[in-house]
């Protein structure tokens, strides 16, 4: 009888110390009555409060979540991870793996893009959240005046058709672009070099951006805006609002866009061009690479938590495959896995759904490499000198070239 008694008080300690667990996660002021509401849910079905410190991801959040691993990483149990972050972050040690609790099934469904972004090293760090990319956007009203049913797959083509558009009046400038000297710029960059059958790094990280195909496809964004004359040339000032604000206007043909362009292009109050636009798959050199950028966020845990095994339980309640279709259906949030995107409840609710998931097979993702942070800026500076005609495309990679290597350099002196 004492041994059943003392089982029971086991039990029943056990049972009790988890239901007063409390997780704290440090989150972006967007969707914030979303959390609020699944976190009511959670705690309905677990027991287990979780806290919100709400701070602007980047410049606010991301510095007093340094701290925090600084400290010893107990502050906060769940954290947003950008992909840009994650080598960072994983290389200090500051983000707790989750390969343990990763399944097979979950390995299978998510899209290798976003599993990618929060993978590093052979490990994974989280589970995706945000798994946005660009999305090729454009007006196929307009098109279809200068004899176009289908947007082109190649660049030769897409300047051809913008100038038959502008030619006949129907737009000033076909396009415009989010190249202002910020990461806005190095985002196209990637998605252009892509197109254009580069790459950034090698094996062993070292730059290769500033070879005959990066040159290529940097001279091609300056050529659309000097000797096509096919870009606004605001865009050397423009981040993506005024990008999206001017197809939104009908002022341009075609763009990229992050996240559910449609939903939005659809919105009658946000867009004069309801119902004209489509989304196609990126042009290449080729026609045969369709690549775009990614910028897909994660959810992870610290690796300082006290409540592992509860933050992960957190972490797939919102982000698994059930979590990310709730949250793609009530606040329209992009997701990262197939079996989301092949749902008919999110297929019906998102037009252009099963094109976004054909363009999801060709994503790359920003330059892996622990010291992007330290690099991004130098990157968008040489660029953008590159599009203000003060150097060369080559010139202008050379220099990031060499940025790269004394960025890595210091970076591996310092880690050592």
């Amino acid at each position: 009888m004492k041994k059943v008694y003392l089982v029971f008080c086991i039990i029943f300690i056990a049972l009790f110390s988890f239901a007063q667990v409390e997780l704290n996660f440090i989150i972006g002021p967007e969707n914030l009555d979303y959390f609020i509401s699944r976190n009511q849910e959670f705690y309905k079905k677990t027991g287990i409060r979780v806290n919100l410190t709400v701070l602007p991801y980047g410049r606010d959040a991301v510095p007093k979540l340094i701290a925090s691993f600084l400290a010893g990483g107990t502050q906060y149990d769940i954290f947003t991870i950008d992909c840009v972050d994650v080598p960072m972050y994983a290389e200090n040690g500051w983000v707790l793996a989750v390969d343990q609790w990763l399944t097979d099934e979950m390995r299978e469904d998510a899209l290798p893009f976003a599993l990618e972004g929060i993978g590093y090293g052979n490990h994974w760090y989280g589970l995706p959240w945000v798994s946005e990319w660009k999305s090729f956007v454009y007006n196929k009203e307009m098109i279809k005046k200068v004899g176009y049913d289908e947007f082109p797959k190649t660049w030769e083509e897409v300047v051809e058709l913008s100038k038959k558009l502008q030619e006949n009046n129907i737009v000033k400038y076909a396009t415009a672009g989010s190249w202002a000297q910020k990461e806005s710029l190095n985002c196209d960059f990637v998605a252009i070099l892509a197109s254009f059958g580069g790459t950034f790094f090698d094996e062993q990280l070292n730059p290769v951006f500033n070879n005959e195909k990066g040159v290529q496809a940097l001279q091609f964004m300056v050529d659309m805006i000097y000797k096509y004359k096919i870009i606004n040339p605001s865009s050397l000032s423009w981040t993506e609002p005024e990008v999206y604000q001017n197809m939104f206007n009908g002022n341009i043909a075609f763009a990229m866009m992050w996240g559910l362009p449609l939903v939005d292009l659809d919105n009658p109050e946000l867009s004069k061009v309801v119902g004209k636009c489509e989304i196609g798959l990126m042009p290449s050199v080729d026609g045969l690479h369709p690549y775009t950028v990614s910028g897909p966020m994660g959810l992870a845990i610290s690796y300082g938590t006290k409540h592992p095994q509860e933050a992960w339980e957190y972490i797939k309640f919102l982000a698994g495959p059930e979590g990310s279709l709730d949250a793609a259906l009530r606040a329209g949030l992009i997701p990262g896995w197939k079996s989301v995107w092949e749902n008919p409840e999110f297929q019906e609710k998102v037009r252009g759904a099963d094109i976004m998931l054909e363009q999801g097979k060709y994503i790359v993702n920003r330059p892996r490499v622990p010291w992007y942070l330290e690099f991004s800026p130098l990157l968008a500076e040489e660029l953008h000198k590159a599009l203000s005609l003060k150097v060369t495309p080559k010139e202008a990679l050379d220099n990031a070239a060499k940025k790269a290597v004394e960025v890595k350099t210091s970076w591996e002196k310092s880690n050592k």
